[in-house]
């Protein structure tokens, strides 16, 4: 299995947004790029084109956890308490032990989150089809329209049929608020038996996004879409679905 691949199709199922590949590559709202193999790419941003977005956020903070429960044995262990068979944490260790059932299940956690949108969609939607037709903008291009960013996020994805791996915390806990997102837990890996991709707790990550981009001609008038250019709509504002064909490439290979 390609993780990069399962990674984008597994949360873009779960949650409705796009996965930023690697998980901790920073994004911000307004940055215009371009997509290949599910990435995103940043070419330049909103402003530097000329175009201001005003953008606003979340004034409530919110947790998102797509854990695949049914692949997923997560069993949190405080200071004290006797580990788990196998485990190579000690009984003084404070710590977390994640058993993978198969190679296809992931760990997604973040903490403290916050929305960032823009919300002036109208007339930057008249700005780029100004631009297009002057042909000014390429087609291609996209903007990072929506953003999820959190405080700390933990992704953890298996590759790996029945791996498991044990997380020990540097802290001393001994009170049952352990969370996988805490990064002054300090959790680092003791041992695993298998192979995964790992981000524990990691601080200012924004995983999470959708974008926009201009709608050829060919199939209507030239409009802000996120949706498939082969459907004929008028100049309208929608959410750009995850297509798994995205992950294609010419010779059939994929990128890691």
């Amino acid at each position: 299995m390609n993780i990069h691949q399962f990674y984008l199709k597994h949360i873009a199922k779960q949650t409705g947004y796009r996965a930023t590949w690697e998980p901790n590559r920073p994004l911000f709202v307004g940055a215009i790029g371009k997509l290949e193999r599910g990435v995103f790419t940043i070419f330049t941003n909103l402003e530097k084109e000329g175009i201001i977005p005003e953008v606003v956020e979340d004034e409530t903070e919110g947790f998102w956890d797509y854990t695949s429960y049914d692949s997923v044995s997560i069993n949190f262990k405080l200071a004290g308490q006797a580990p788990l068979a196998g485990s190579a944490l000690t009984e003084a260790d404070a710590g977390v032990t994640i058993d993978f059932k198969n190679n296809e299940a992931v760990v997604f956690q973040a903490d403290k989150t916050l929305t960032h949108q823009i919300i002036n969609m109208a007339e930057i939607e008249k700005a780029i089809i100004e631009k297009y037709r002057k042909k000014e903008w390429p087609k291609d291009w996209l903007i990072v329209v929506q953003l999820i960013e959190a405080e700390s996020a933990t992704i953890i994805i298996s590759n790996s049929p029945s791996n498991q791996i044990d997380l020990k915390a540097e802290a001393n806990v001994g009170t049952s608020h352990l969370k996988l997102t805490d990064a002054s837990l300090g959790l680092h890996l003791v041992r695993e038996q298998g192979s995964s991709f790992k981000i524990l707790a990691k601080n200012g990550i924004t995983p999470l996004y959708r974008v926009m981009g201009i709608r050829h001609p060919l199939f209507g008038k030239p409009g802000l879409s996120t949706k498939s250019l082969t459907e004929e709509t008028d100049e309208v504002l929608e959410v750009q679905d995850f297509d798994p064909e995205e992950l294609n490439s010419v010779d059939g290979e994929t990128n890691g």
